[in-house]
């Protein structure tokens, strides 16, 4: 078996992400010197405090279908891989890994030395637990991940075998994300496992206010002593932007991202400020099976309609950049045909109002749209709403709270669209799966055969130039289905105060983990 191999440990950085940057300002000076952390000398005691837009929908991985729980889970669970600052792959709970038998099965071996927090061994029994949970359980997020995966074998004590039904190109990538967590798998059945998590994670939560904050301790049997660099982690939540960068001035935080207007008073507070590491992009998504979006006429006038460029400089002070896909510029597998600059795509009110009339709405039409309760995602939807009005669009507006966003519009089916942010790029598969038959985010099941093949086809191959003619006909095909339609890549800055300690090489994410980060005892 071909070995992948790598130091876990202070050099480990950006675990969600794909090392999508730019936009957001510069980076002070302050900043860069922040980053040298050999300088500084951690405080093994000391308490790190992250200040986010919210707490976790759930802490139960297989059940979570909110991206940003990720943040949580990294503290909680191991993943079976993990993904570098890079983007490439290194061994997390699995040491090795590799398709066989021509692709038609993937094989990893184990680390040896780990146990969940509940005393339980972690081994090839507990992965095919995991992955069989995730795949079965009727509550899971993951059942359309996991779908090429036939069945887990627990080969020996420390080697696992998944049998796929078909290319599964992607199973790699999806192992270092959320459906790679590791939950003991006497904890499946626990009654607060949602509030109470049980991994092999790097530290252990021992306090949940919901809608306030989570405390984490750091876990001392923890197999990679490295790694929790603070005895205790904090995660607050906060909406405002405003209150997160008055809470680091005031000693309150030592990290959180802002609105990119809120930079230059950050900077003047004395705070570390830099462009987010990001490879989230916002999106307006459609309920394609309820007037008047039904008609793809109208949801492709919605795309005309809006000015991408105007939102980012308007609203977002240049921290972004325009995108029609939902890839960011720099990926391996970005289309250079399908950009806002193609006039398929971009910005062209009259065309818009010309598909309106062509669906029967030439007098315009009203539609409810469901704006998350954050102020990036109000402000963005704010300044929507006119240019949608300009062109017939007339958008009835309703606040609801963010991490149940999912459930309201894909599962209760309320409201016509809403702005959302996409999670961190895993794989391009993942960006594009939700437009598949059986998708917990298509309910109203608006779908092709064309795109289920191009889907098919970017499985096809163990390597990133076998895959990208798949991936580019996939990217196509969605622009044709049009469930929804990218906007922006959005790079907001982050902030962090001068006793944060970054590992070496370390950017703060938009959805930062906390490997090898610490605190001085300043």
């Amino acid at each position: 078996m071909s070995r992948i191999r790598s130091l876990l440990g202070l050099v480990l950085a950006g675990s969600l992400v794909l090392g999508a940057c730019g936009g957001g300002g510069n980076v002070s000076s302050d900043a860069a010197a922040a980053d040298d952390g050999a300088a500084k000398e951690i405080d093994p005691d000391g308490t790190f405090r992250y200040i986010f837009v919210q707490n976790p929908s759930t802490l139960d991985p297989h059940r979570s279908a909110n991206p940003w729980d990720m943040i949580f889970f990294s503290l909680a669970y191991d993943q079976l891989i993990w993904r570098n600052d890079a983007g490439d792959l290194e061994p997390m709970l699995a040491t090795e890994w590799e398709f066989v038998d021509d692709g038609a099965a993937f094989e990893l071996t184990l680390r040896e030395d780990v146990t969940f927090i509940d005393g339980e061994p972690f081994n090839a029994e507990s992965v095919k637990a995991n992955l069989e949970r995730a795949k079965t359980l009727p509550e899971s997020a993951f059942k359309g991940s996991l779908a090429r995966v036939e069945s887990v074998e627990a080969v020996d004590e420390f080697e696992v075998r998944i049998n796929l039904n078909g290319p599964g190109a992607n199973l790699p990538d999806l192992l270092s994300s959320t459906v790679g967590s590791m939950i003991s798998p006497a904890a499946f059945d626990n009654p607060d496992l949602d509030q109470n998590p049980v991994g092999s994670g790097m530290a252990k939560l021992v306090e949940y206010i919901p809608g306030q904050v989570n405390r984490w301790e750091r876990n001392e049997d923890y197999w990679d002593p490295e790694a929790a660099q603070a005895k205790t982690y904090e995660i607050y939540a906060q909406t405002a932007s405003p209150t997160r960068m008055n809470m680091l001035s005031t000693g309150q935080g030592e990290l959180t991202y802002l609105m990119p207007q809120d930079q230059e008073s950050a900077e003047a507070a004395g705070l570390n400020v830099a462009p987010s590491r990001s490879s989230n992009i916002f999106a307006f998504y459609f309920n394609a099976g309820k007037e008047p979006f039904d008609d793809p006429r109208v949801r492709k006038a919605a795309e005309h309609a809006i000015n991408r460029q105007a939102l980012i400089d308007g609203v977002f002070f240049g921290a972004g950049e325009p995108v029609a896909q939902m890839l960011p510029p720099d990926h391996w597998a970005y289309h250079p045909e399908v950009t806002p600059d193609n006039p398929d795509y971009g910005y062209d009110p009259e065309k818009a109002k010309e598909l309106l009339a062509e669906a029967g709405y030439g007098d315009g039409v009203e539609f409810e749209l469901l704006i998350p309760g954050l102020d990036d995602h109000r402000a963005l939807a704010e300044a929507m709403v006119p240019m949608f009005a300009e062109v017939g669009l007339k958008a009835e507006t309703r606040v609801i709270e963010s991490p149940t966003t999912s459930v309201t519009f894909f599962s209760r089916q309320e409201g016509h669209a809403f702005p959302g942010l996409s999670a961190p790029v895993v794989d391009p598969t993942n960006q594009y799966q939700r437009n598949l038959s059986g998708q917990f985010a298509n309910p109203w099941e608006n779908t092709s055969e064309a795109f289920t093949d191009a889907w098919d086809q970017s499985l096809v191959g163990t390597s990133r130039e076998e895959r990208l003619p798949g991936v580019h006909a996939m990217i196509e095909e969605d622009k044709e289905l049009l469930n929804m339609f990218p906007v922006m890549l959005f790079t907001p800055p982050s902030a962090w105060t001068d006793n944060v300690v970054l590992p070496e090489g370390y950017t703060p994410a938009y959805a930062p983990h906390f490997r090898g980060v610490g605190v001085t005892g300043d």
